[in-house]
């Protein structure tokens, strides 16, 4: 029974050792100066694209939603080098404004081709919705990025509710029909 007990204290030991080690530069740098690897920045993200809602949005099937983004850190996920500008557009199918709103970029991760945007909403509007203004929400935009070809978007909007943290967001969960980004990082 010592033994077994000995054994785990042992792995316990030498996996808090690996987590320890394996933590991210950006975990323990004081600021972005102290980081030295290539792989946090700089970053950036622009391009716009389109795409059409799927059964899954209900009330909202074959709406067509478009969103611009133009971003970029000194520091990949690092806010206080973030800087850049977000518009959403979605139209309902019968041509009517669901929502149209634009903001500020605070945060910028990218991941290969995948890029997460989160922002804050400084001017818009969203009639679909009385009573709920978009202004002041934060947003997490998620795309992909193939250049002008298709790639993918996803969302999580805070007006709604949902939490929204500083680069974290969603997978991009839609493929585009038009337009395109370019991630890079």
């Amino acid at each position: 029974m010592n033994r077994r007990l000995a054994t785990a204290a042992a792995a316990f030991c030498l996996l808090a050792a690996t987590i320890t080690a394996a933590a991210p530069a950006s975990a323990t740098a004081g600021t972005p100066s102290d980081t030295h690897s290539d792989d946090f920045g700089p970053v950036s993200v622009h391009g716009a694209a389109g795409t059409v809602l799927t059964t899954t949005f209900t009330g909202f099937e074959g709406d067509a939603v478009r969103i611009e983004v133009d971003a970029r850190a000194d520091v990949n996920t690092d806010p206080r080098t973030t800087r850049g500008h977000f518009h959403v557009t979605h139209v309902h199918t019968d041509g009517r404004l669901v929502a149209d709103f634009s903001g500020d970029i605070t945060c910028l991760g990218v991941g290969g081709r995948e890029a997460i945007a989160t922002g804050v909403v400084t001017s818009g509007e969203a009639p679909w919705f009385p009573g709920r203004t978009p202004v002041g929400a934060k947003v997490a935009l998620t795309v992909q990025g193939n250049g002008r070809h298709a790639g993918r978007v996803g969302w999580v909007w805070g007006m709604f509710g949902a939490p929204v943290s500083d680069c974290q967001g969603t997978v991009a969960f839609l493929p585009t029909t038009s337009g395109g980004f370019t991630v890079r990082g």
